[in-house]
């Protein structure tokens, strides 16, 4: 069983995943050093990136009943989520259809960028900082908890903030804001390189 567990937890696809989330969770923790459009833009490049990997994730099993520690205290998600709502101002709030909630509701709900992205840190810090600890029971059953996680949880939160990006990049930034320049739009603030940087971690030699 002990094999088995670190064949996942060293699998390529984990190790992977384990690039990305750290590279999302650092980019989120930066939010105050950011503007407004390459907060956007990048979000918009590292959130499918970060579904891709996720969704690539080994079938792994939970090895000990109790959960792992967690690391991301109310007030750290608060902080965060407040970071990211002043950040984008006028731009975080958007109406979703596609939550539990809509069963008993006729009409779109209410929902914000910031606590959708808050939603999603949350689970992967925990996650990182297990995995930071080098303990490898843990680190099995903090991916295998992220895993279900992503399938009940965050990987929904995470397709609909995409939508409310784009609309927000594509549209609501464009007839809002002075325009920067014709090529601004569509700039580059991040080389593919650079986001893909570490995802060769888990290649064999």
């Amino acid at each position: 069983m002990e094999e088995k567990n670190s064949q996942v937890i060293f699998d390529k696809n984990a190790v992977e995943f384990v690039t990305v989330a750290a590279e999302f969770c650092g980019f989120m923790e930066r939010v105050s050093d950011l503007k407004r459009r390459d907060f956007v833009d990048k979000s918009l490049k590292l959130l499918p990136l970060l579904y891709l990997k996720a969704s690539l994730l080994p079938a792994c099993e939970r090895m000990d009943e109790a959960d792992p520690e967690t690391f991301v205290t109310e007030t750290d998600y608060e902080v965060l989520r407040g970071s990211i709502a002043s950040l984008l101002g006028e731009y975080d709030d958007y109406l979703e259809v596609f939550l539990d909630d809509m069963a008993y509701s006729d009409t779109p709900i209410h929902q914000n960028i910031s606590e959708n992205l808050a939603d999603i840190y949350q689970p992967l810090k925990d996650f990182i900082c297990v995995f930071q600890l080098g303990l490898e029971q843990t680190m099995n059953d903090s991916l295998a908890i992220c895993r279900e996680l992503f399938a009940e949880f965050w990987g929904q939160r995470l397709v609909n903030v995409m939508r409310a990006l784009h609309d927000v990049k594509y549209r609501q930034m464009r007839h809002g804001e002075p325009e920067e320049d014709s090529s601004s739009l569509y700039e580059e603030d991040c080389t593919e390189e650079e986001l893909y940087e570490g995802l060769d971690m888990g290649e064999e030699e």
